[in-house]
């Protein structure tokens, strides 16, 4: 697409490279210092004061667009790496601690009144196997695992692993996004 559009720049009529520089914000800026630089090419006279416009109007909006990049972390390496472990100590506090309050709050699984589970005894897993065969006694068996994750104490250890993975993707893709390169 650059070349095409660096290819089209020469074709333009003056008046229509004129517009590039008197709304500068409203093409990029490779295309504005093209149009530049083919007016120049042309000897077209370009007086200073638009000159001094258009490079401020353009240097304005790169400066916006930095302060939008870096607003939530910063742009400065220092405090981008400070504020990156702060985020990521805050993610790991409060997952940890949650895990932690959900571990102590849990109360141990209810047993059975009959003192067995029906799902464990042979002849449950035999009729599930006539019916469904050896996928539907698995299946079974992941479903129990699965949901056993969201109760009690299993509970606290998911949120546990949960949270350690939110805080490493977090310190991951906001380390790998650092400006310039930092922190890679």
């Amino acid at each position: 697409m650059t070349d095409s559009f660096l290819a089209r720049i020469p074709t333009l009529a003056d008046a229509e490279l004129r517009r590039y520089l008197e709304h500068p914000q409203d093409y990029k800026t490779e295309a504005v210092e093209a149009a530049l630089a083919e007016l120049g090419r042309r000897g077209a006279a370009v007086p200073e004061a638009d000159l001094a416009r258009v490079r401020e109007a353009l240097r304005s909006r790169e400066m916006r667009h930095a302060v939008q990049a870096g607003r939530l972390l910063g742009t400065d390496p220092l405090v981008r790496k400070h504020r990156i472990r702060r985020v990521t100590a805050g993610i790991l506090t409060a997952g940890l601690g949650a895990a932690a309050l959900i571990y102590l709050r849990a109360r141990p699984r209810m047993a059975n009144p009959l003192g067995y589970e029906p799902e464990d005894t042979k002849k449950y897993l035999r009729e599930l196997e006539v019916y469904g065969g050896k996928l539907n006694v698995l299946v079974t068996e992941f479903r129990h695992w699965f949901e056993g994750l969201w109760q009690g104490r299993s509970l606290a250890a998911t949120v546990a692993v949960l949270t350690l993975l939110l805080a490493f993707g977090f310190w991951f893709v906001a380390t790998r996004l650092a400006p310039d390169g930092e922190g890679r």
